[in-house]
């Protein structure tokens, strides 16, 4: 993306979308669903592509709108993955 989209964080603060962070969050959380690189990569790579549409028109997006989404958009691709992004934020 090239363009600037802001998220605005539950404190009212905003910061720049990482494009990169989101990838890594989908990669890794693919990770934890044990499936196994290729997998988790397809699955961050078919993610992003459904995340930039949902970013498309967007030049300020609320962090919680932003988190159920990609809760939405992993749910179609592996629900075990949705379920862990969904309930362990922390998925390093």
């Amino acid at each position: 993306m090239t363009r600037i989209i802001l998220v605005e964080k539950r404190d009212g603060r905003c910061e720049k979308f990482d494009e990169k962070k989101a990838y890594n969050i989908f990669h890794r959380v693919g990770s934890n669903a044990h499936l196994n690189a290729k997998e988790s990569k397809k699955l961050a790579d078919d993610a992003m592509k459904d995340l930039k549409i949902f970013l498309k028109n967007k030049s300020i997006v609320k962090s919680t709108a932003l988190f159920r989404q990609k809760i939405k958009i992993l749910n179609k691709y592996n629900k075990e993955a949705a379920f862990l992004y969904e309930h362990h934020r922390d998925v390093n």
